[in-house]
């Protein structure tokens, strides 16, 4: 077969290992002409790489995550990493979508398995790339599948397991509107079948309204009057009493929302509450999700870089009831601040910093719903822009760090920015 690559970082990387067979040709495409590619691969690359695909006659063409292409344009058939996985693995798999907590959640359900005995893997967006992975699953393996907007845009299957968690507004860059992101969200429930198991969110319209595309016959609900929920300061699933939250290792409410739906994937393989209570009193979250940092002079650092959107940067402020000195900005995704900017009017804010290309938009919309401790500066200079932050801050103070935007422009993505706060921080 001849087969085009479309788009050359980690997943179109995993993808040409996994066809670069002696039955098939391989073509790279990339629109950047530095890329580094394989010594022996064919390649089309600039700012056309991605033009008039079907004039080249490949049989297929295999589209990275993150890239974007008109298929009502093009009659060569496509696929994805994602999809091919699919189609391929031997064993069930656990998908987990939604606008906020997905690595969390993902990650939540993956340790619960391994503390149960069950042989799992994690891939997707926060594990390896699926298809590298593929060569080691058996059929009584367990794969956790963390699945982003951009793999279920065009797919035409769906997870044994389909878990929505919250669903709000993302990647507006890159989707032509918010019924398209949602319509992607939805595929996760849409190619079910009557045997498989649909978890929703049912504090969130969205989340719920989804997950009626799904023909499972077996359902379960998280939150208020759900199958697994939060009262009288107890997680409750299906009637057990699991833990009270003050043992909860995880900061935060939504994190306590995250539990709840990793529970309801779990428990079609495992009803064990006491490796369910064991995950849950010691993970204490991943790298860059509102991670503790350092104590200094009483103040609090805290790292959450992998806060892209509004919603993240809200779930982070309300994990604090001291005062936060607050850092946003990044690349601009076309979001809409106006409940950040809410979010922020009810909280004790010392200071916020705003930066880059969002800035000025974020600093200007704060002042006009009368936030005034708020100050913009221009330039990409880091450890100042970290550094005019951190000398507001006094004792009993959070300091955190959680921009609320995509990194992109002055970083190459969240964990570079993460690791480079860390290092400002522990060096001032």
């Amino acid at each position: 077969m001849k087969i085009a690559i479309l788009g050359f970082g980690k997943e179109g990387e995993s993808a040409y290992r996994y066809y670069n067979t002696t039955d098939n040709v391989i073509t790279i495409h990339d629109n950047d002409s530095q890329k580094q590619l394989p010594g022996d691969a064919q390649s089309v690359v600039g700012d056309d790489a991605f033009a008039d695909l079907d004039s080249y006659g490949y049989d297929l063409l295999v589209r990275s995550p993150g890239l974007r292409i008109d298929s009502t344009n093009i009659s060569t058939p496509a696929t994805t990493p994602t999809a091919e996985f699919m189609k391929a693995c031997p064993a069930e798999i656990i998908g987990v979508t939604g606008t906020k907590g997905k690595g969390t959640t993902a990650t939540l359900i993956e340790r619960i398995l391994i503390e149960s005995g069950r042989r799992t893997h994690l891939l997707g967006n926060i594990g390896a790339p699926a298809l590298d992975e593929l060569p080691n699953i058996e059929p009584s393996d367990v794969v956790v599948y963390e699945m982003s907007s951009f793999q279920l845009y065009d797919i035409q299957s769906s997870p044994h397991v389909a878990v929505c968690l919250l669903v709000t507004e993302d990647h507006l860059d890159w989707h032509a509107d918010l019924a398209e992101y949602q319509t992607a969200k939805g595929n996760i429930f849409k190619y079910q079948t009557n045997s498989d198991i649909a978890v929703y969110y049912n504090q969130n319209p969205i989340s719920k309204s989804l997950s009626e595309l799904s023909p499972a016959s077996t359902r379960y609900a998280y939150g208020d009057d759900g199958d697994v929920f939060v009262r009288d300061g107890k997680i409750i699933a299906f009637g057990n009493s699991i833990i009270d939250i003050e043992a909860v290792k995880l900061p935060g409410v939504h994190n306590l929302q995250n539990i709840c739906a990793a529970i309801c994937a779990v428990w079609p393989y495992t009803q064990n509450i006491s490796a369910i209570k064991k995950v849950i009193e010691t993970f204490a979250g991943l790298s860059y999700h509102i991670e503790h940092v350092l104590d200094k002079a009483g103040v609090s650092y805290f790292n959450d870089s992998f806060s892209t959107n509004p919603l993240s940067a809200i779930a982070a402020i309300q994990s604090f009831d001291q005062p936060i000195v607050l850092f946003l900005g990044g690349f601009d995704k076309q979001a809409n601040f106006d409940s950040l900017a809410d979010t922020l009017k009810t909280r004790k804010i010392r200071k916020i910093i705003t930066y880059d290309k969002t800035g000025s938009r974020i600093h200007d919309l704060l002042v006009s719903k009368g936030i005034n401790n708020v100050e913009y500066i221009a330039g990409d200079d880091f450890k100042a822009i970290i550094g005019a932050g951190v000398k507001s801050a006094i004792r009993g103070d959070i300091v955190l760090f959680s921009p609320a935007c995509a990194s992109w422009g002055m970083f190459s993505d969240y964990k570079s920015r993460g690791q480079i706060f860390n290092d400002i921080i522990t060096s001032i």
